[in-house]
Parts: structure tokens; sequence; C-alpha cells
């Protein structure tokens, strides 16, 4: 029964690293992390950098590392984007951070995942929150843009970018777990495709590739399907309705999708269409200079001016 549980569980989290040394690609980190848990000290930490390259996994496996036995008593995590109030901060943080820690640990770990999610107010009082209870417990905040975090608590932490894992390094996780996962029918070439299409996400390679091997279809099908969308935006384009495709691009933001991976994914569709050399480079230009914007426009007015500049 608990074999069957785990086999149907995400990969994501199946696969998610444990230890600071499985953690992969992002070695500044990791150097100083295994210095911190040698000496059981640490300062608050920034992970910064786009999604699905490790960040979460990382925090994780530095709690499990600094923490052992005791994590479950002193490790907790917050969705800071899901728990964006000032009220959160003031009560359910607070709490945390006051009451002592349990067993033989240095301090709590505090995560706070998403934290380009919480209002300026709610990171003012983070800041006190941090000050005051330096001696109990520790904090590690995530985010993926970091100029959405407040200067104080940025200077108040020790700041890693995690960088897009390399192809290499995505293609030995990915085989790893193909071959823990007994699948023997995805081909070299397929992979190597498939991995192109992520841009170092591997959270994403994780997720289509449970889905392929689930629904037995090749990985080149996955590849299309994911497309599907940016697909339809640039065929409302190329049939002069701009306004539908506009629909279509909130749509994907209203799902959460970054304009950043938008543009990805549009870009990736362009260079394999037919179209013609002028039109399809005026589109890529403008692409490109929609994700170059993504780090300082709201998404729905950057993807109102992105497909202004199509027509």
């Amino acid at each position: 029964h608990y074999g069957t549980e785990l086999h149907k569980m995400l990969w994501t989290e199946k696969y998610r690293p444990k230890k600071l040394n499985e953690v992969v690609g992002q070695i500044d980190f990791t150097l100083d992390a295994e210095h911190w848990v040698i000496n059981s000290e640490m300062p608050n930490v920034l992970f910064y950098g786009r999604a699905g390259v490790g960040k979460t996994a990382a925090a994780m496996a530095l709690a499990n590392d600094m923490l052992g036995d005791y994590k479950s008593s002193n490790f907790f995590e917050i969705n800071a984007s899901d728990d964006r109030k000032l009220e959160t901060v003031r009560t359910r943080i607070k709490e945390i951070a006051s009451t002592g820690k349990v067993g033989d640990v240095p301090f709590k770990i505090i995560l706070l995942d998403e934290m380009d999610g919480m209002t300026r107010d709610a990171q003012n009082a983070l800041k006190r929150i941090m000050e005051r209870y330096a001696d109990n417990c520790r904090f590690i905040i995530t985010c993926n843009d970091r100029h959405k975090i407040i200067h104080p608590l940025i200077s108040r932490c020790a700041n890693y970018n995690f960088k897009k894992l390399q192809a290499h390094h995505v293609h030995h996780i990915l085989t790893t777990v193909l071959e823990s996962e007994e699948v023997n029918h995805v081909t070299e070439e397929e992979l190597e495709n498939f991995i192109g299409t992520l841009h170092g996400d591997v959270r994403r390679g994780l997720t289509e590739l449970q889905a392929a091997v689930s629904s037995k279809s090749s990985l080149s099908k996955q590849i299309d399907k994911q497309l599907l969308p940016y697909t339809e935006i640039l065929e409302l384009v190329n049939q002069n309705n701009y306004t539908n495709a506009l629909e279509k691009v909130h749509e994907l933001i209203y799902e959460s999708v970054e304009m950043k991976t938008i543009c990805i994914g549009l870009h990736d569709t362009l260079i394999k269409t037919d179209l013609d050399h002028n039109t399809k480079f005026k589109l890529l230009r403008v692409v490109g200079e929609a994700e170059w914007r993504s780090s300082n426009m709201t998404p729905k007015v950057l993807a109102s001016w992105m497909i202004g500049q199509m027509i």
C-alpha cells in the first residue's frame, strides 16, 4: 500500500532533494550552507531567481540538515503570496518567532515562500520581527523578483541568486528519475529536445515528464500540448484578431502564468512556425522586448503593450 501511495506522488515532491548535497547547480549557496550546518549557525537568507530552479527545495534541504530529527517541531513554511496581509505577519509569524524552540537545535527556521507577493507594510512588520527575535529564529525568504522586496529586508539577509539550471543539470535530474521509475521508452533525442523547451525550469520538466509517462504519450506530443496556448495566440495575431489574442494572454496571466514564461512560450512557438521571414523576426523582436520589460511592468499592462506592438 505504501509503495502504491508513493507511486501516485507528484514527482516534484518525490524527487525533491532531502539534503544539501543533493541540491544541483547552485554551488555558491551549497558551499556556504554546508559551513553553516557544521557550525550550527546561519544568517537570514534570501533566495531569488526564476520559477522552478530549486529555491524552495534548497530551503527544505537546508532545514533538514540544520534541524535534523527536530525539524518537524522547529520548521514553519508560510506561502507569503497566499498570506500577504499585515495581520498574518503580526500574529502568525510573531507567534512562531516568539515561542521557544523544541529539542537540541540552534534556532527555529521560518520559510517565507514567494515573498514578492507580500505587501510592503507586511514586509516592514517582518523586518521588526526579524530584529526582535534574532536569538530564537532564522528566516529563509524566497522570491522570483527581488525588486519587489524592500531594501531593509534585502540588506538583513545573505542574498543568493538561483540561476536557471544548465541543460546537463536538468538532464541528470530527469534521467535519474526515469531510471528510478523504470521508464525506458523515452529516447535520448526526445529528452534533449524536451530539455531545450524548459529553459532550466526543472519543476516544469518533472511535471510534464510525469504527465507524458502517466498518459503514455510521447514527450514531443507533450511539448506540442504545452505550447498550444501560444500557438493559438499567434494564430489570432496572424488573423489580425488582436482583441481575442490579448484575451488569451490575459487568461494565462489569470491562471498565474508569469509574463516571462508567456514570452518564452511565444518565442519557442515562433521559432518553429513557417511565417515569412520579416513577420517572424518582427514578432520575435516584440516578444524579446516584452520579456526584458517583464521585471518592471504590471503583467496586464505589459500584455496589452506586447499585443499592441504586434499590429
